[in-house]
């Protein structure tokens, strides 16, 4: 028995022996295999080279035997830069943006407090922000400005459903001049020799003639935006004060009526259809600037919002959930073009297909504010400080009424 047990171990010590062996042989063969294709990959790699150095016809020559050849030594694969976007399909999107390139300041008003209880230090570090992205950007994207994205969602599918309305339902609610509230259909409104295809609704204020009738929801969800876009901008007005080195009420007494009779603050939803095929001289909204005090503009993850930067237009790009701000002619009369009115336009992207839904709150101060620069100045970090102030002209000074009035007579001639 001793001796049967000694030779069953020995026998099994030796197969142990014999397999590690083969492994070790099975290794070098793989790792020699391994050295062997790589080597001959570079070898051949560089016979291309050789080959494309030589001309048009080495170029040729190496596009037969490489792509023959090259096909057994598959490449990683590159990666592909998509759009990425949760009402549509991804799309490949290879245009570049200002906020790909970190082109745009991105301001967080966390912890800015109220209207009534702002946090002085806060405040003045956003005012600081505000001021050096609006004079060198003309614009900013705001982040944490306390609108929830579910009531802008409920803003747009309330106006998708009043575009779907008859169009004989929808005249009853278009917009009667010189009054600014109401529907816009497409065509009615022009800044360029293009048309211009958007469906349009104005909301001057809280209590005016909506389709509550033919869209059932529409008024709720209106008037709470409303009401929630107003206050960030009273906390924007309240910053830019502090920035222009003036007390906290400085611009919010100019503004003291948004929203309400004797000034021209409004509300726009808009929609802009999609196009089955790209459509020559058509666009979604020809250059211009803004003609307010400033602007805010929420828009979906479909883009087409360009700014013009110098003789060229850039695309801006989207952040969920931020909203822009942006320079209007008024901001910049009265700091005599320090923070000038940023202008831009919206284009038919490439992904043609889509729709575009955006909503933007143009600011405007009270009808019977003046018109002209005003008696303060602007201090940039790292920059000298600049007045405003200009040299009174001998002309007429427009109010804020007369201005808009003026610009509507353009906007909306036949």
């Amino acid at each position: 028995m001793v001796f049967f047990f000694f030779c069953c171990r020995s026998r099994c010590g030796a197969q142990r022996k014999r397999e590690r062996g083969r492994g070790r042989e099975r290794e070098k063969v793989e790792s020699g295999s391994r050295s062997a294709t790589r080597v001959h990959r570079q070898g051949f790699e560089r016979q291309i080279e050789k080959e494309t150095d030589g001309g048009a016809a080495g170029e040729e020559g190496a596009n037969r035997r490489g792509k023959r050849n090259l096909d057994r030594f598959p490449r990683r694969p590159r990666l592909v830069r998509m759009s990425y976007c949760t009402s549509a399909p991804m799309v490949t999107h290879t245009c570049e943006t200002l906020l790909s390139k970190c082109e745009i300041p991105i301001i967080d008003l966390a912890h800015m407090g109220t209207e009534r209880c702002p946090q002085k230090g806060v405040v003045k570090q956003v005012a600081s922000k505000l001021l050096r992205a609006l004079s060198e950007k003309g614009l900013a994207l705001l982040v944490n400005h306390g609108i929830p994205e579910c009531k802008m969602k409920a803003a747009y599918r309330a106006l998708d459903a009043f575009c779907e309305l008859p169009e004989e339902t929808r005249a009853k609610y278009e917009r009667v001049s010189p009054d600014n509230h109401g529907y816009v259909k497409p065509g009615m409104e022009k800044f360029s020799d293009e048309m211009e295809l958007r469906h349009t609704f104005n909301v001057t204020g809280c209590g005016r003639i909506l389709p509550e009738d033919e869209v059932h929801g529409f008024r709720s969800a209106v008037d709470e935006l409303t009401r929630d876009f107003k206050q960030l901008a009273t906390m924007l007005l309240n910053a830019l004060s502090v920035g222009l080195e003036q007390s906290h009420d400085f611009l919010l007494s100019k503004h003291a009526h948004i929203l309400g009779p004797g000034n021209a603050s409004t509300m726009r939803l808009l929609y802009y259809p999609p196009l089955g095929a790209p459509v020559q001289g058509l666009t979604r909204c020809g250059a211009h600037c803004d003609y307010g005090t400033f602007t805010l503009l929420a828009q979906d993850c479909e883009g087409g919002l360009e700014i013009q930067t110098g003789e060229r237009w850039a695309r801006v790009g989207h952040l969920p959930g931020a909203i822009l701000v942006n320079t209007g002619e008024l901001l910049g009369h009265w700091t005599n073009g320090q923070l000038p009115a940023l202008r831009h336009r919206v284009v038919v992207p490439e992904h043609c297909g889509r729709g575009r839904h955006s909503i933007a709150f143009f600011v405007h101060p009270d009808d019977d504010i003046p018109i002209e620069p005003l008696d303060t100045k602007i201090t940039i970090a790292n920059q000298e400080t600049t007045p405003c102030r200009l040299q009174k002209k001998k002309r007429s000074v427009l109010t804020a009424y007369q201005h808009l009035q003026r610009r509507f007579r353009e906007t909306y001639a036949s």
